[in-house]
């Protein structure tokens, strides 16, 4: 091939890319902090945590860089809030520097999957991999969690560069130490790493064996052992104590329960692997059904896009073609290795009681584009460049329409209480009349309090403080679980259950949600309606009522409030 012929296709590959890159960029940005509405807990804990870090070393409760982060009753890997510091030094406390840091994660899983494209011996890998990244970032799947403030599009992004550095090293054995390194600092972003990444490695231990016990390769292991335990010393310090395993009371729990219904049949240790084996396929499997795949929202409504599945449902047809080039060159590397990927991906997510949960399951991701992209260069490889490109072409911006109906126009409206909308605006009222009091009611609304410390850019030092006196003990017992008290009290608000016997004799305003509080209530008690808070659809997110304790002593004298 003439040296110009090369130079050129080289060209229009990096062409291609850059257009592509340039476009994700503006699509994975655009409104960044409006969609979706709100600020949800989630995101908030890392970024208000990250603030506090920056601000003082130290997290919400006091605690200097904690192995893992303590959040509201449960724990989460630290490495996210803690790559979240410089967007927060960059570009303050806001709901854009959260979001920012995610949305670059999720971009950046586009280089390891173009490199590993790249390094397959199959027919027209810069194909290959050029497809396979436009299929990585107009995915509903990809796009949704790089665009919100969470730790998994972080653990996606480590986990694939070890993939990568994983299969480089089957060729040249120092790419192992950058797999190593990689695997071992996903297991630092989230949680399904912290279980993928040993599953992944002894699947492959397997499946590569030949390679692995070659007497050069068997020597280079015992580096990368020692490298990887030198990694996990943090992790092994917390090993047995709950905030290394937390929630696993809840699927042990549901397991204890279907146990119990079949004691009366089987012996208890029989009924209860029964148990297992039954609860862990069914939600196996679910990863690999076309309906969840191609046709259906995540069940979480928190976590989907309207009318839209984790992939779009033209690309089932890929799906299977790829898996059936998958099998067909099985003896290759780098089939075995997305194989391998595949079956591996859900095994963390199956062992939960959530069913298909994309959040835990985001790693499926990767191999999900590979066999989606194969398939489709399958189909380039049949048909003529004529029909093909026209195709293609014409089904990624039926895709992109979808997207943007969906995620831009529908999302906004239609999940804008799940995730945290309002919290803001009831932050500005509070803000706002600094002279007032206000009793946040939680009885049936989620922790508020870290949402209100952040959009008032609370002062950690003084909110570590305020945690501490809350959580008598939480520093002794950080990673022991203690019990979360939601009640906080800071600038001119508190959160807590409303007490109806004593709240309304005193002057404050009282806040919750469109059920909180009733007609009859409000006339029983002399309240007055302070404020209302609506979603987009109109419909009541947050509503303040304030006391009359004057007008209420009246109606009921004897009352020991009314006494002077």
């Amino acid at each position: 091939m003439p040296v110009t012929k090369v130079k050129g296709s080289k060209n229009i590959e990096l062409i291609i890319l850059g257009v592509v890159f340039l476009a994700a960029i503006f699509l994975y940005t655009y409104k960044l902090d409006k969609i979706p509405s709100g600020l949800y807990i989630d995101e908030a804990l890392p970024g208000y945590n990250a603030y506090s870090l920056l601000q003082t070393a130290k997290d919400e409760y006091g605690k200097f860089f904690p192995i893992v982060l303590r959040f509201y009753g449960s724990y989460n890997p630290p490495l996210f809030t803690y790559l979240t510091i410089p967007f927060i030094w960059l570009l303050g406390l806001n709901i854009f520097a959260v979001r920012f840091a995610s949305c670059l994660f999720g971009l950046f899983v586009a280089f390891p999957v173009y490199f590993l494209c790249r390094s397959f011996k199959v027919k027209n890998s810069k194909k290959l991999s050029i497809i396979a990244v436009l299929v990585l970032v107009i995915s509903p799947w990809s796009f949704f969690y790089s665009r919100i403030g969470y730790e998994v599009s972080l653990g996606l992004m480590l986990f694939s560069l070890g993939v990568l550095f994983f299969f480089l090293g089957l060729k040249k054995n120092s790419y192992l130490v950058l797999a190593i390194l990689f695997f071992s600092l996903s297991t630092y972003a989230a949680y399904t790493e912290r279980f993928l990444v040993p599953i992944f490695l002894i699947a492959s231990l397997s499946v590569f064996r030949k390679f692995f016990f070659k007497n050069n390769v068997r020597n280079y292991i015992y580096k990368l052992l020692t490298i990887a335990f030198i990694l996990e010393i943090p992790h092994l310090t917390i090993l047995f104590k709950p905030a290394f395993f937390p929630k696993s009371d809840l699927f042990f729990g549901a397991l204890a329960y279907q146990a119990n219904e079949l004691d009366a049949v089987f012996p208890h240790w029989l009924s209860l692997s029964l148990s297992f084996a039954r609860e862990f396929l069914s939600q196996y499997l679910s990863y690999f059904s076309p309906r969840n795949l191609f046709f259906l929202p995540d069940s979480d409504m928190q976590r989907s896009i309207p009318e839209l599945s984790v992939f779009y449902f033209w690309m089932i047809v890929p799906y299977f073609v790829g898996l059936y080039a998958l099998w067909k060159d099985r003896k290759s590397n780098w089939s075995k290795l997305v194989m391998i990927l595949l079956l591996t991906a859900p095994i963390p997510a199956a062992m939960t009681k959530d069913p298909f949960s994309t959040h835990r399951a985001l790693p499926l991701l990767f191999p999900m584009v590979l066999t989606i992209a194969l398939g489709i260069s399958k189909f380039g490889e049949i048909f003529s460049k004529k029909v093909f490109i026209p195709v293609f072409t014409l089904l990624i911006f039926m895709s992109l329409l979808l997207l943007w109906r969906s995620y831009f126009v529908f999302l906004p409206k239609e999940k804008a209480k799940y995730w945290g909308y309002g919290t803001k605006e009831l932050a500005k009222v509070i803000e706002s009349t600094p002279n007032e009091h206000f009793v946040i009611d939680q009885a049936r609304i989620k922790p508020i309090y870290i949402q209100l410390a952040f959009f008032l850019k609370y002062s950690p030092d003084k909110f570590q403080e305020i945690s501490q006196e809350m959580n008598p003990g939480i520093l002794e017992n950080y990673y022991n679980n203690p019990e979360f008290n939601s009640h906080y009290q800071f600038a001119n608000l508190e959160t807590r259950n409303v007490d109806w016997k004593e709240d309304i004799y005193k002057k404050q305003i009282l806040v919750g949600d469109s059920l909180t509080f009733s007609e009859t209530q409000a006339k029983e008690h002399s309240l007055s309606k302070s404020f209302e808070i609506k979603d987009p659809l109109d419909e009541i997110v947050f509503v303040g009522y304030k006391t009359n304790p004057d007008a209420k002593c009246e109606s009921d004298p004897l009352n020991i409030h009314c006494r002077k």
